[in-house]
C-alpha cells in the first residue's frame, strides 16, 4: 500500500506540473492573439476537431485526478489504521 501511495502522490504531482504549465501556455496564447483576433478566430475555427478531442481529454484528466485525491486520502487513512494496528499488537 506504501508503494501505492507513493505513486498516487508522484502522479499528482506531475500533473500539478502539467496543469500550471497550462495555464502558463494559455496566458502566453492569450497575449500573442490579443492583437491578432482574426488569426485567433480562423485558427478556432480550423481546429475545431482537435480542440474538442483535447477538451475530452482534459475532462477525462481532471476526473481522474479528482479520484486520485480520494484514492490518496483513503490509503493514507488505510495505513494509518494498520499503524496502529501494529502497536496495539
Amino acid at each position: 500500500m506504501k508503494d501505492r501511495l507513493q505513486y498516487c502522490l508522484y502522479w499528482k504531482k506531475n500533473v500539478d506540473i502539467y496543469l500550471a504549465n497550462k495555464e502558463i501556455f494559455k496566458k502566453t496564447d492569450d497575449e500573442y492573439y490579443r492583437t491578432r483576433p482574426l488569426l485567433k478566430l480562423i485558427l478556432d475555427v480550423y481546429f475545431i476537431p482537435i480542440n474538442f478531442l483535447k477538451l475530452i481529454k482534459f475532462i477525462r484528466m481532471r476526473h481522474e485526478y479528482k479520484k486520485n485525491q480520494i484514492e490518496i486520502k483513503v490509503l493514507t487513512k488505510e495505513l494509518f489504521h494498520e499503524e496502529i494496528r501494529k502497536v496495539n499488537d
